[in-house]
Formats: C-alpha cells, sequence, structure tokens
C-alpha cells in the first residue's frame, strides 16, 4: 500500500493498492488524520464496497427506497440522470447524517460514470478551519450552539420533492421518516470521538439558527464562519474518473457537489456508515430558537498542540445558496 498527499494543507491522501483484507486499523488511523481518502484501483464488484464500508461500521438502509441498488438496501444510486436514483443532492456544503449528531458517520461513494467537464466533489476541512479562526471568534464560538430544525425542514422538502416529482412518497413513509427526526441544539464544535480534536459542526441546509442570538446576528456569525473552512486555497477538489472510490470522516470535513456541465452523465453509488463510539459528543435536545443550557466547554491545552491547516490566502469566494431543485432532494438525499 502507498500514500500520497492531495494537498499541501493535511486534507486529502491518496492510498494506493488497498483493499478490505488488508490493513483496516491503518486505514481508519490515516481516515481520521487526512479526513478524505482516495483510493485506486479497488475492485468494482459491489460486494467489495460493502466489505470496505463495514470496516468503519454499521452501513445504513437507504430512504428512500426507491433510491436503493436492486437487493442493496443500504446502497444508494445518485446521478443527475432525472428518474435514475437520487438527482441533484448535495451541492451545498455539508457533511452527511448532520440531523443525526450522536451517530458520527463515516461516508464510502464510488463513480459508475464520471463526466468529462465539472461534476468535481469539494471538501472543507472542520478541524483547520476552527484553528484558523481569530481567537476571540474561536473563544465565541467554543460556547455557543446551533440550532437544527430537522423536522420541519424535512417535512417542507420532501413536501417539495414530491411536488416537484424528484421522488414519489406515500404519507406513511413520510410519516414514518419524520418519526425518526427530532428538533434539536447541539455546540457549534465538537471533540471527534477517536482522535480528540476540535471541529465545526456546520451544514448549510440543516443548521438554521444560532439559539439566543437574533436571526440576523446569527446569519452573520454563521457566514463568517463559512468563509473561514471553505476559503478556496484551502478546499479539496476531486474531479472523479470511473472507477474512483473516496471515503470520508463527517466528523471531521463538509462537502460539496459541483453540477456536471449540461448533457454529462454522472452516476455513483453511496454507503454511509455509523461509527460505533464508546462515548458520544454533547449534546442537548430543546425546542430549537430556545437558548441552550450549559456552554460547551473550552478549549483544553491541548488544542493549540494540534496540526493545523498552513494558508494565510485572504482570498475569499461568495457562498451560493443551494438551488431549489437541490433543497427539493435535501430530506431523501442527506
Amino acid at each position: 500500500m502507498r500514500t500520497t498527499e492531495l494537498t499541501g494543507f493535511g486534507l486529502g491522501l491518496r492510498v494506493d493498492g488497498f483493499t478490505p483484507a488488508g490493513g483496516p486499523e491503518t486505514l481508519r488511523t490515516l481516515l481520521w488524520e487526512y479526513g478524505v481518502l482516495h483510493l485506486t484501483g479497488f475492485p468494482r464488484d459491489p460486494e467489495a464496497l460493502t466489505a470496505l464500508a463495514r470496516l468503519f461500521g454499521e452501513p445504513r438502509e437507504v430512504f428512500p427506497a426507491e433510491h436503493r441498488m436492486p437487493g442493496q438496501p443500504h446502497v444508494r444510486l445518485q446521478s443527475n440522470v432525472r428518474g435514475l436514483g437520487a438527482n441533484a443532492g448535495g451541492q451545498y456544503w455539508h457533511a452527511d447524517g448532520s440531523f443525526a449528531p450522536d451517530t458520527p458517520l463515516v461516508t464510502v461513494l464510488t463513480c459508475d460514470e464520471a463526466p468529462a467537464a465539472e461534476g468535481e466533489t469539494l471538501f472543507a476541512d472542520l478541524r483547520a478551519g476552527y484553528t484558523a479562526l481569530p481567537g476571540d471568534l474561536r473563544d465565541e464560538v467554543d460556547g455557543l450552539d446551533g440550532g437544527f430544525p430537522c423536522r420541519r425542514i424535512a417535512e417542507e422538502d420532501m413536501r417539495r420533492a414530491t411536488a416537484m416529482r424528484t421522488v414519489t412518497l406515500s404519507e406513511a413513509e413520510r410519516s414514518s421518516r419524520l418519526a425518526e427526526l427530532r428538533d434539536f441544539v447541539r455546540p457549534l464544535v465538537a471533540t471527534h470521538h477517536t482522535t480528540g480534536r476540535r471541529a465545526l459542526v456546520l451544514n448549510e441546509h440543516w443548521l438554521r439558527e444560532i439559539p439566543g442570538r437574533t436571526p440576523e446576528e446569527g446569519r452573520r456569525l454563521l457566514g463568517r464562519l463559512y468563509e473561514t473552512v471553505t476559503r478556496p486555497a484551502r478546499v479539496l477538489r476531486h474531479h472523479w474518473s470511473v472507477g474512483d472510490v473516496l471515503v470520508w470522516d463527517n466528523a471531521s470535513v463538509l462537502h460539496k457537489a459541483v453540477p456536471a456541465a449540461p448533457g454529462l452523465r454522472k452516476i455513483t453509488r453511496r454507503i454511509t456508515t455509523a461509527v460505533p463510539v464508546a462515548s458520544q459528543p454533547r449534546w442537548t435536545e430543546e425546542p430549537a430558537g430556545e437558548p441552550a443550557g450549559e456552554p460547551t466547554p473550552g478549549r483544553t491545552a491541548g488544542d493549540t498542540a494540534r496540526r493545523t491547516a498552513e494558508d494565510t490566502s485572504e482570498h475569499r469566494g461568495a457562498r451560493a445558496a443551494a438551488p431549489d431543485r437541490d433543497r427539493a432532494a435535501l430530506a431523501t438525499t442527506p
């Protein structure tokens, strides 16, 4: 097995020659360190992809059922072809599974059909973003929570998706999905379940408010956080080729899909795996918009000793809002 860093700032690692039968503990260690792994020459059969996902935990079933690969309830088909799997999801900065704060997820994604232009996936490091914050802003964020009104958002998204005919959902399926979700608040900074490194907790769709702040104050604060985390000079951009396999740690990175150029097809298969951990990050379920209880403890002395991304670029890019067709897919393609 040979490894090559994908950036000069500690995000992403290319791994050549890995198979599910070899070195699972090593692979996990590399993922927690680099956030994103690009596996080359990986076997193309579905069983190998599932075996890879199981190295990190238990694969989760795909919702809704019509987006599952036949006979593979934990594998989601994704494409930019209308009617073929989940369409147009993820075109905004997010971490998979943000609506389930007590379940860290690892995502495994492989490409079956790749566009010749665009269609990339972008990654940004939530750990490096935290350490890159100005000291006063970092101190402020350490004591704040974020509000995730997931039930309301999911209900709006599912009704929009049904109206736009991007997915077919019965009332029973809709009710079952909502029963699995809850509104909650959780700290804007979390400690990694394995490494102990601290990282921001962000999502452009599911995170809507800062309890105790006015809506305008909350939007302004979140804007500063996204701006810091997603600076173009610190973003990993992956251009897909057929057979590529990417693995990423949703507790450490945000990602975002770039639409392919018109007329070009992109087809991928995804598995999300729930990582078993001994203890979960602190989070408090409260009505969205209500002030949280005890604040998140401040940074520990060890935080300053952790490796950070080195970048002094002042280049800042404006964040684009997710288009309506993307929002219509959000509840079924988290």
